[in-house]
């Protein structure tokens, strides 16, 4: 097997898991949404991502690419729907939205936020800044009487200053 079909192999056996892990916070919409970007033909008979290394092998490599990116797009997609369950934006679309309602809550709790940063990351201009860490690092701010802007700005600047 060559180096792209070992990790994609590792990446959609890692998905996999992932996903029958998380089954029951999974929304119905989010599944299907996984559904439609997966295939039907790139899906095993219970649902998960096919992942042999003979059926890997017969893509070609623009396939496997575009098949990895649908999975990372994916597990972005249940990642998406476990955060807006757990910081109760269930009503943002996407992660665009879900940062936007984050930072109309911090407003609301009278700690302005810096739009700039969080169009960074919603444009997806942000290399080091994943939208979960975003929102992870927003809630904390939010709910953590000890955690203030300076952390965050500390935080932030670690990820996105010169590397």
């Amino acid at each position: 097997m060559n180096n792209n079909v070992v990790y994609i192999q590792k990446q959609l056996k890692a998905f996999n898991k992932y996903m029958s892990r998380n089954m029951d916070n999974i929304s119905d919409e989010v599944y299907e949404a996984i559904s439609d970007l997966i295939d039907i033909d790139r899906m095993t008979a219970s649902g998960y991502a096919k992942a042999g290394s003979k059926y890997l092998e017969s893509m070609t490599p623009k396939e496997l690419l575009a098949y990895s990116s649908d999975i990372e797009e994916a597990r972005m997609l249940i990642d998406f729907d476990m955060i807006t369950d757990k910081l109760d934006i269930n009503n943002a679309k996407d992660p665009k939205s879900a940062l936007w309602r984050m930072a109309d809550k911090l407003k609301d709790a009278g700690m302005p936020f810096d739009s700039d940063q969080i169009k960074t990351v919603a444009d997806g201009e942000s290399t080091n800044v994943k939208f979960k860490d975003m929102m992870l690092q927003m809630n904390k701010l939010l709910h953590n009487p000890d955690y203030g802007l300076s952390d965050f700005y500390e935080w932030w600047d670690s990820k996105e200053g010169l590397t």
